[in-house]
């Protein structure tokens, strides 16, 4: 299992973001390898720091967190 915080592949942005928030980060650790993937890309596509902020608020493990990747776009 990769440990994309100490291997340095999350984009610095994702990171910050995830470091200031405990509930998305313990959300993104417990995504599988490839849903990682697909939220690091997401959050990659983001246009705005607002978009970034709604993308990892919604992974915080009080919500299920396979529906992030079952709803269309956050905009």
């Amino acid at each position: 299992m990769m440990d994309y915080f100490q291997s340095g592949t999350l984009p610095l942005g994702l990171s910050m973001a995830l470091a200031m928030n405990e509930q998305a980060k313990a959300g993104f650790e417990g995504l599988s390898e490839t849903e990682k993937e697909h939220f690091i890309l997401k959050c990659k596509d983001a246009k705005t720091k607002e978009e970034m902020d709604r993308i990892v608020s919604s992974i915080s493990p009080a919500e299920e967190v396979t529906n992030l990747f079952r709803q269309p776009d956050i905009k």
